[in-house]
């Protein structure tokens, strides 16, 4: 043949695809087409359920009634503003050593950690294998004796190394998502230990204003033995004199009686308070012992920011935090559909093998193999309907839980700051109560003293201002208490950057496209 006829038949030969190739263009898109017709059909399980806006919750009114002045967003280490020391450092011995926090801070790393595990899927698996054993051939296996003298004979070292490689190519972003749900578990884990953090810190500090009170209590309890026991050495030195009788003295010795075990009481219930105190912070009760009467700075008028009806989703760990379980089911959604359709994985093995180790590594003792696998679901017997319905109804929960954490958010908010203004109007009373009394008592006293009143009058009289005064120290406690709460409904401090109120409640619906 002409070498312009060579040449052009071998022109022709290499522009044209071989056989094998034409058909393998048509056979795989194919192929595709029947696995994707073959597939189990996804369910439709109709409209998520959006979660709750904070524009549909009615709270500005309660928020901010006509005459209270305008709040700030309360401040990391909010504690420190009422100007107790001992206060500041209980706090700060509770977030460090508290078995609370320690807890949160395991839960947030296993999260992180998971999250960790789950992103491994997305990325190539190399595994590599090898061993050496010492094998023997059986000469009686169906060999014809012409080969036996061909076969080895006796035992012999043979080696194998291979590495195996696999990757899933996640069409259908099951990795991903999955991927997705893991960092938005773990993410919630960590604003899990700032709400710890949060809630730790607000009950040292409840602890302590509750210590206040009953520093306060005791010493009416103290100043009330006090009275009754001069009383009843009154009492007893107008007896001498004829001008009071038996009843009275008895009835003077019975309160110095009641008056001990209202001392009694108040040292137990101060003694339990320390030790409450000293278990939050995560110590021995003899941290308790060493705590000295709070100092704390009057609690300031309660307000609340103008923009909290709209930012406080984004000002509250625990919302937050809700929020991100809502998108980590959202995501759960997808890695349950994506198990509809077919999955595509690329293997392949390589590796070194013979019959003696000096050859392990000989060229000739290479092999290996490489290709796709693919698996495609046509019936599991309803299973994976149902774990793509419970994915939903997960979702579901999740959205539910959210918007009962919103709504209890927004309550709890209301409920501080209406305890704080009432029990301020309560306590301005109550204090003018104690005045009034204390007046009233002495004036009674100075005429006992003097014979103009009965004993019983002072009785009355003194009983009067122990329970005012009683009645002042529990609603200072309750007003500090009321601010502790308010900062707590509002945060704590906590602010997420990344949280925008409109957009981020509304994570992309998962069963639609």
């Amino acid at each position: 043949m002409p070498r312009s006829s060579l040449s052009d038949s071998h022109t022709d030969t290499r522009s044209k695809p071989p056989r094998a190739l034409a058909r393998r263009s048509v056979l795989i898109p194919a192929l595709a087409a029947t696995l994707l017709a073959g597939c189990a059909p996804v369910p439709d399980l109709g409209a998520r359920p959006e979660p709750l806006k904070p524009a549909e919750v009615a709270a500005a009114q309660s928020f901010a009634p006509a005459g209270m002045a305008q709040g700030q967003w309360p401040g990391d280490g909010w504690w420190m503003a009422y100007g107790d020391p001992q206060l500041d450092a209980l706090v700060a011995e509770g977030l460090a050593g508290s078995p609370d926090i320690h807890a949160a801070v395991a839960r947030l790393d296993k999260a992180a950690a998971m999250a960790r595990q789950t992103g491994a899927a997305r990325l190539p698996q190399v595994d590599v294998t090898g061993g050496v054993s010492e094998t023997k051939q059986s000469l009686n296996m169906g060999y014809p004796d012409v080969f036996k003298a061909f076969l080895p004979q006796g035992w012999n070292d043979a080696g194998q190394v291979a590495a195996n490689i696999g990757f899933d190519l996640d069409l259908w972003g099951k990795n991903r998502a999955a991927y997705a749900a893991a960092n938005s578990e773990a993410r919630a884990a960590v604003l899990d230990a700032q709400q710890a953090r949060l809630v730790l810190a607000a009950a040292i500090a409840s602890a302590y204003i509750d210590l206040d009170r009953l520093f306060a209590e005791r010493d009416v309890r103290a100043r009330q033995l006090e009275i009754t026991s001069a009383s009843f050495d009154l009492t007893q030195q107008r007896q001498r004199n004829g001008l009071e009788t038996s009843g009275g003295v008895a009835t003077s010795q019975a309160e110095v009686a009641n008056a001990r075990i209202a001392l009694s009481q108040a040292d137990e219930a101060l003694a339990l308070r320390r030790n409450q105190i000293a278990a939050l912070v995560g110590k021995g009760p003899d941290r308790g012992l060493a705590l000295t009467r709070p100092a704390l700075a009057p609690s300031a008028a309660p307000a609340v920011p103008d923009n909290a009806t709209i930012e406080l989703v984004a000002r509250r760990a625990d919302i937050v935090a809700a929020r991100g379980r809502v998108e980590a089911a959202a995501s759960r959604i997808k890695v349950a559909r994506a198990d509809f359709f077919p999955a595509i994985k690329l293997n392949a093995l390589f590796g070194f093998q013979s019959l003696g180790l000096g050859l392990l590594f000989d060229k000739d003792s290479t092999y290996g193999s490489v290709g796709p696998a693919i698996s495609l679901p046509v019936f599991h017997g309803g299973a994976l309907n149902a774990q793509y319905r419970g994915a939903r109804a997960d979702y579901d929960a999740a959205v539910a839980a959210y918007d009962g954490v919103v709504v209890q958010g927004y309550q709890q908010v209301a409920d501080a700051l209406t305890t704080a203004r009432m029990a301020s109007a309560r306590l301005a009373d109550a204090r003018a109560a104690v005045a009034g009394s204390q007046k009233a008592y002495d004036v009674v006293n100075a005429r006992y003293k003097g014979g103009l009143a009965t004993y019983l009058e002072v009785l009355q009289l003194e009983d009067r201002l122990r329970m005012a005064q009683l009645s002042a120290a529990g609603l200072e406690a309750i007003v500090r208490n009321a601010d502790i709460a308010l900062i707590r409904a509002l945060g704590g401090g906590f602010a997420d950057p990344a949280a925008a109120p409109d957009a981020a409640n509304s994570p992309k619906d998962p069963t639609h496209g």
